[in-house]
């Protein structure tokens, strides 16, 4: 796990930097694979804004909070952090609960024999219907990145027609318009 931490408008503070190192040390526990944690840290008049991007093998998480203390700001921006892992992990925990066969209790209810049960849940397709909700694209980019999910179908709020946002091989994101 590697932890970056910029400081934008204002000076390098080793303090603050352990501080932040202790804190989003506790993270790892979410992930068995490399995780890249970028913090940024700013001061505006009197506002001081936490910024952390979370990226590593299949996760993505982004969360920003400002408050009158940093430190404050900090802890607040981890929680935020925290709970989209803890959604990414139960989400993956319910994708490998999908993934199994049908349980027997309901096959003998429907009266399918266990034969006809193993070569039939070879075949099965799962399918979710979710309806596209309208947002701007900036706002369906936002929910990918939170969501950690490979593409996302939503209604165009501007031309009301359905769009498709994905992931390419190289890392950045694409638009399907219709």
């Amino acid at each position: 796990m590697q932890i970056n931490v910029t400081f934008r408008h204002m000076e390098h503070d080793a303090g603050l930097k352990d501080y932040v190192d202790d804190r989003f040390a506790k993270l790892k526990k979410y992930s068995d694979a490399p995780m890249n944690i970028n913090v940024v840290l700013s001061k505006e008049k009197y506002r001081n804004c936490a910024e952390v991007v979370v990226s590593g093998d299949g996760i993505r998480a982004a969360a920003k909070q400002e408050h009158e203390d940093l430190r404050s700001a900090i802890d607040l921006v981890l929680d935020k952090i925290e709970r989209q892992l803890k959604k990414f992990r139960e989400k993956l925990k319910g994708k490998n609960k999908k993934r199994g066969t049908i349980q027997p209790q309901s096959a003998a209810a429907s009266g399918i024999a266990e034969e006809e049960l193993s070569q039939e849940s070879e075949e099965v397709i799962l399918v979710d219907k979710i309806p596209p909700k309208p947002m701007s694209i900036e706002e369906a980019a936002d929910q990918l990145q939170v969501t950690g999910m490979e593409f996302l179908a939503f209604r165009n709020a501007e031309t009301n027609q359905i769009n498709v946002i994905y992931w390419r091989n190289d890392g950045l994101l694409g638009l399907l318009e219709p």
